[in-house]
């Protein structure tokens, strides 16, 4: 199936190849390396991970891509509201095995407030939310789970009265396998979990969340970390587009638990 017409219909799609062969290993080891430096200069500086990013960043802005996120939000203007280390270790089985969820920002769980877009979800496509496979992505090192055209149920795994177990497996399931330098995109609404590692090597990945122009991405530390201007500068022009709002410093706007916003 081509892969927009896939994303529409199913709510997700495997893009292959693209970060070439050659490069992606090196790549790997480079993202992996950083990741404690990178984890620091976000908790201590509020620097985006992307910071640490340096040989993985221009792929972000790969054609193939953009293409699939521009048909997707209808509009040429397309941003990274997110960028975020995610690889996981050997022989790990973490709390999210079996967790299903949406993302950011359909998140019912987010821990700032600033993902809960009220159900059902409205039928937009908010957010592209990008795996990007950094060691080959199979069964027996938690390949992310999905379960397609969810993006249409009005339903939630975390939604109050829904009763869905998102600890279980769930009908129709599919575990979404592929080959380093490969991309998998998903539709912030469809369900979708990471399963466990029970390999002696790592599963390295990076996740990057695409976002179109007129969405509001200043909540949220995640949301607001930014990029320091003499590390936006070294970026290729295409990555610099994604970035430019988070150039500078920004501190993010700050909301109220659910129970504490007012509606009129």
């Amino acid at each position: 199936m081509e892969e927009n017409t896939q994303l529409r219909l199913e709510g997700y799609c495997l893009l292959k190849g693209v970060i070439p062969a050659d490069k992606v290993r090196q790549i790997s080891l480079d993202v992996d390396g950083a990741r404690n430096a990178g984890m620091e200069a976000y908790d201590k500086l509020d620097w985006s991970a992307v910071t640490h990013m340096p040989t993985l960043a221009p792929y972000f802005a790969d054609p193939r891509l953009l293409e699939i996120a521009r048909t997707a939000f209808n509009h040429a203007k397309v941003r990274i509201s997110q960028t975020e280390f995610k690889s996981v270790p050997p022989r790990s089985n973490p709390p999210e095995w079996r967790n299903f969820h949406t993302d950011w920002p359909h998140d019912l769980t987010d821990r700032s407030y600033c993902g809960l877009v009220n159900q059902p979800f409205p039928d937009v496509v908010m957010s592209l939310t990008s795996i990007w496979m950094l060691s080959d992505f199979t069964p027996e090192n938690g390949a992310t789970w999905v379960v397609p055209r969810t993006h249409r149920d009005p339903r939630n795994p975390r939604g109050q009265g829904d009763g869905i177990d998102g600890l279980s497996p769930i009908p129709h399931e599919e575990q979404v396998c592929g080959d380093a330098g490969d991309v998998l995109l998903i539709d912030s609404r469809v369900w979708h979990s990471v399963g466990p590692n029970q390999t002696d090597e790592i599963r390295s990945c990076v996740v990057a969340r695409y976002s179109p122009w007129w969405l509001s991405v200043d909540y949220g530390k995640r949301n607001c970390a930014f990029v320091p201007a003499h590390i936006f500068d070294s970026f290729p022009e295409g990555v610099q587009e994604l970035y430019e709002h988070r150039r500078i410093g920004h501190e993010p706007l700050l909301i109220g638990e659910p129970s504490q916003q007012r509606y009129s």
